[in-house]
């Protein structure tokens, strides 16, 4: 009676592998991660919020500084890359100048490529998300600077306006990133959604199994 028995389980275990393959499985493991790193560092994960309240409500400086301080303190190297990240976008804001603004664009190449072998570098939705959420609407504002007194001579207009539309650039490129990135958290939405359904189909059908295997042992029991 051994053998019907293994041969009934082969089929629902292949099902079962067809199941967790097609539905993003990958998401769901990324999404316990994350819970179990919130669990681990709660306060760095509370703190970071708190200054990130304090960077939407307008005021950067502070933010900055806060920022600052928990990227140098953080007991998690996730939370010190995102704190990093903050810091580097309240400079932006703060940028008074071209060269100012141009510099700190230079800080965000220099902090993708120190990611570049770390599992957060491979993943575009937790650095753009973090983005996203950083970057607000007036940001340009930092590039409309008033020309300065100095600045009567044409070759050095002219720089200026290659700056500008340079700086134009790299902020359209954001933008967009910012764009992919509302997609990817649509699409993440739903594939949860559809892991949830498939979860309850898989109980439903682990309840099934049981109660043929159930019946097999009461139907293959010796009679009295």
């Amino acid at each position: 009676m051994t053998t019907p028995s293994r041969t009934y389980h082969l089929p629902l275990l292949i099902l079962l592998i067809l199941v967790a393959m097609l539905t993003g499985c990958a998401s769901v493991f990324q999404d316990l991660d994350d819970q179990i790193h919130r669990r681990q560092f709660r306060a760095d994960h509370e703190a970071f919020d708190q200054i990130l309240a304090i960077y939407d409500s307008g005021d950067v400086e502070t933010a900055l500084a806060r920022f600052e301080t928990l990227a140098s303190t953080s007991a998690s190297p996730r939370i010190a890359r995102k704190a990093r990240l903050g810091e580097i976008c309240c400079r932006l804001i703060l940028a008074e100048t071209p060269a100012e603004y141009t510099a700190e664009i230079g800080h965000w190449q220099q902090f993708i490529d120190s990611m570049s072998e770390t599992r957060e570098a491979l993943d575009p939705v937790l650095i753009d998300a973090l983005v996203l959420r950083m970057i607000p609407k007036h940001l340009l504002q930092a590039l409309m600077i008033p020309p300065s007194k100095a600045s009567t001579t044409a070759p050095t207009s002219a720089e200026s306006c290659m700056e500008i539309e340079k700086l134009k650039a790299e902020l359209a490129v954001l933008k967009k990133k910012a764009e992919q990135t509302a997609e990817l958290q649509r699409q993440l939405d739903d594939v949860m959604v559809e892991n949830q359904s498939l979860k309850e189909k898989i109980k439903a059908l682990e309840a099934i199994d049981q109660n043929i295997q159930k019946k097999k042992t009461e139907i293959s029991a010796p009679s009295e």
